[in-house]
């Protein structure tokens, strides 16, 4: 009998469905000048994890709500929300795909496509922990996006450049 690798947590495969409710996804952006951080968070519409017999075959799919978008600033996160920035009127979801899960000296990396207001650009996340739970699986990755490259170009005089990203995400077996 072989043996399947499986990823840290002890992972089992199938296909699991992410908790839209219990999932979230937190950003922190810095002024260009090195202000103070500003956190935001993005709630998470839907999405499927995939895991393979072997690791490497996982896929996972993810749709963010764009239009939620939050900060501790009304202002700001309508002006985020707006036609700048998110367009969350035309471009209500933001939208992550899998194109690869491999094994690196740090751990397991989750390479996808991130869309955003129309474009698209290549992310690589970091698996943190993936934790087993009464009901499936608690899995926390992290990244920083380019937020020029995947389409977010406005407010470069104000905002630095890159945003770091962490995901809590709950899945259960469907």
């Amino acid at each position: 009998m072989t043996q399947h690798q499986r990823l840290e947590g002890d992972i089992r495969p199938g296909t699991y469905l992410i908790d839209a409710a219990r999932s979230s996804v937190r950003l922190t952006a810095t002024h260009t000048f090195g202000l103070r951080p500003v956190d935001a968070t993005v709630a998470v519409r839907s999405g499927t994890v995939m895991v393979g017999t072997r690791p490497e075959q996982s896929t996972v799919s993810a749709d963010l709500d764009a239009a939620s978008f939050t900060t501790d600033d009304p202002r700001r996160d309508k002006d985020v929300r707006g036609k700048r920035f998110l367009a969350v009127g035309t471009h209500p979801a933001i939208g992550f795909r899998s194109t690869g899960l491999s094994r690196t000296a740090d751990g397991w990396q989750l390479a996808g496509v991130l869309s955003v207001r129309g474009g698209s650009a290549p992310i690589t996340l970091s698996i943190v922990d993936v934790e087993p739970v009464t009901d499936g699986y608690r899995i926390r990755a992290t990244t920083t996006v380019d937020r020029v490259a995947a389409g977010v170009g406005a407010g470069r005089a104000l905002i630095g450049r890159h945003v770091r990203v962490t995901v809590e995400c709950r899945v259960t077996s469907s």
